[in-house]
């Protein structure tokens, strides 16, 4: 028997809709359902159907690659990118057709989208992705740009975010407004970013001739209920507080300014907090998070503006474009003053 889709939605007792989105690696089927419909697919050895489901006549791939899923889900930064990068494409004459894929699908898995898919390139959104993570999509023969993240030491066209940059205009702002004992709020999951504003603030604190004790130190779970109780634990321990925070992102400061505010701690009074990214919810948490801001347009724009110059062959690969920032004043910070 030569199953069709909906052969596999009457096996499983589900719409024949939910098969044809997993089927064309579309959004909205859970991640538990999904896997039960492939392997019920391959259970049946009905691996066919991938080839005769067309995914999209999309010209340009917009690939959200998921490996530990937790900063995708918290912060889809590509939402943001997404109305620039479609403004740029659709002038040009592109379409553009966004699939999702995850870390634990298998190489011959991977091969199937991105031959169906029949883009003329790929914009890879890489925030979670990891070194290792580059094997695959080094075999695809399509142009690929590597979206938020700058794989050092790699001949590969990437944008990403000036993260030293933003590290310095906070620090030097709290610097101004006399901070000299400054602490770092890091999340447990690391990714490349995270990482690059870490050794930031390290490189530059200790250019500024500043002391970093290792107690200003605040590791926080990125799940909300996790961030909420390390905050907890920290302000619960007997220790010497810094004066401000500097945060891997804003979702993590606002969080445990909450926590603060709990514990009798005041924001901007007794400590000052700079959030990294400017999130809505900057607007919205009191006070008011002063944050680093990235040029979210100017990214989108750089990145397909790179992929089409790939496409039509003007260069030959190994562009690496930086993405200025700005540090947004709002109400998180105060004067103290500075002895010494």
């Amino acid at each position: 028997m030569r199953y069709r889709s909906k052969d596999i939605a009457r096996e499983l007792g589900i719409s024949p809709a939910t098969v044809s989105l997993v089927l064309n690696n579309k959004p909205g089927v859970g991640e538990e359902r999904r896997s039960e419909i492939i392997r019920k697919i391959k259970e049946l050895h009905c691996e066919y159907l991938f080839k005769e489901e067309t995914i999209s006549s999309g010209d340009i791939g917009f690939v959200v690659y998921r490996c530990v899923g937790s900063i995708v889900d918290e912060y889809p930064f590509f939402n943001y990118l997404l109305e620039s990068i479609n403004k740029c494409a659709a002038k040009e004459g592109y379409k553009l057709n966004i699939f999702y894929l995850e870390k634990g699908m298998g190489t011959e898995e991977l091969a199937i989208y991105f031959r169906q898919a029949k883009c003329q390139g790929y914009i890879i959104y890489a925030v979670e992705m990891k070194e290792q993570d580059l094997k695959f999509f080094q075999k695809v023969k399509e142009p690929c740009v590597f979206l938020d993240n700058l794989f050092p030491g790699r001949e590969l066209d990437v944008v990403s975010v000036d993260n030293y940059l933003g590290v310095y205009q906070g620090l030097e702002h709290l610097y101004k407004m006399g901070h000299r004992e400054i602490g770092y709020m890091k999340s447990r999951i690391r990714i490349p970013s995270f990482e690059q504003r870490y050794e930031a603030f390290l490189d530059i604190v200790k250019k500024k001739g500043m002391h970093f004790r290792k107690e200003y130190e605040m590791e926080l779970g990125y799940g909300e209920e996790e961030t909420y109780r390390d905050a907890a634990g920290y302000f619960e321990e007997e220790r010497k507080l810094p004066t401000a925070f500097l945060a891997d992102n804003d979702l993590l400061a606002c969080r445990a300014v909450g926590v603060m505010k709990e514990k009798g701690i005041r924001v901007p009074e007794d400590i000052s907090v700079i959030g990294f990214d400017d999130r809505t919810i900057c607007n919205y948490v009191e006070p008011k998070m002063t944050t680093v801001a990235i040029a979210k347009e100017d990214m989108g724009l750089a990145a397909i503006q790179t992929l089409l110059s790939r496409i039509r062959h003007e260069y030959s690969g190994g562009r690496r474009t930086m993405v200025s920032t700005k540090l947004v004043l709002r109400e998180s910070v105060k004067r103290v003053e500075h002895r010494g």
